[in-house]
This record gives C-alpha cells, structure tokens and sequence, in this order.
C-alpha cells in the first residue's frame, strides 16, 4: 500500500506540464474562448480526437489564438488511468475567437 501511495505521489510530483501557443496577428481582446479536451493514446502516438476545426469554434469569426497545454488535471487523470499500461493522454486545448 505504501508502495501505491509512493508512486502515485512521485507521478503526481515530478509530471511536467507543458503549453503551446499558437497566435495569429497581433494580440487582441477576444470574444470568445472554448476549452476542449484532447485524446491521445498509446504513448501518444495515436490520435483519438478529431482535429480542432477552428471555424467550427469560432463560428464566422477569426481565431486568435490557440493554446494546448498539458495541465495538472490532465497529468492526474492520464496518470491514474496510465498506472496500468500506457493508454491515455489527454491535453487541454483553449481557443480564443476575435
């Protein structure tokens, strides 16, 4: 029991999170923002979502920008479900709309 609580102590711990930004033009205010989880499995290498599609989300608006980013929650859950294999990582994706 120990050894599970250790564990899921150092994943919890030493999991990195990571953003990237993808801007377009200048920066401005924004209308609208939507955050969506992305799916990968398999260590990544397939993808499990649907590619983003931008007009969809922003809906005869311009994007600004779009930011995916692997945060705490993410890294918590994958790593709860990843405990018994490498199935699942999931990325927070956050569109902002002109």
């Amino acid at each position: 029991m120990k050894k599970i609580l250790l564990s899921l102590l150092c994943i919890t711990f030493f999991s990195g999170c990571s953003t990237i930004h993808f801007d377009k033009g200048d920066q401005v205010n924004t209308n609208q923002t939507s955050q969506l989880w992305h799916h990968n499995f398999a260590y990544s290498l397939y993808e499990g979502s649907s590619v983003i599609d931008l007009q969809k989300e922003c809906v005869n608006a311009p994007w600004a920008s779009v930011k995916t980013e692997l945060t705490f929650i993410n890294g918590l859950a994958s790593g709860a479900v990843n405990m018994l294999g490498p199935i699942w990582y999931p990325k927070t994706v956050e569109v902002s709309c002109k």
